[in-house]
């Protein structure tokens, strides 16, 4: 199958803290398919960045570990689909203040 991790487009991405759950981040993300065939769900790579830049964490989640077990999710994303993603994490540190998103 034809794969092009650069044309997955992050539309909407939010970390934060989950209430009441001290040291765990709620991660939700929402990302379309811009190729012009269908691909498999991507490698997403979440990395947790301090003020100074410094990567404190860093994690290469594959689709089973984004996407639910019991949601069943077809096997690609077609052309122009887009799909919303939720999971937590464990933070690294306290001093986490910044985080990027990668396609693999």
């Amino acid at each position: 199958a034809w794969r092009e991790p650069a044309a997955y487009t992050m539309l909407q991405r939010e970390v934060r803290p989950l209430p009441g759950q001290p040291g765990v981040l709620q991660v939700q993300a929402s990302f379309r398919n811009d190729a012009r065939w269908a691909q498999d769900w991507p490698a997403l790579r979440l990395s947790l960045s301090a003020a100074d830049g410094r990567v404190i964490g860093r994690r290469t989640l594959q689709p089973g570990d984004y996407l639910p077990a019991a949601q069943g999710a077809p096997p690609a994303l077609e052309s122009g689909q887009s799909a919303q993603v939720a999971f937590l994490l464990r933070e690294p540190s306290a001093a986490t203040v910044a985080y990027t998103f990668e396609f693999r």
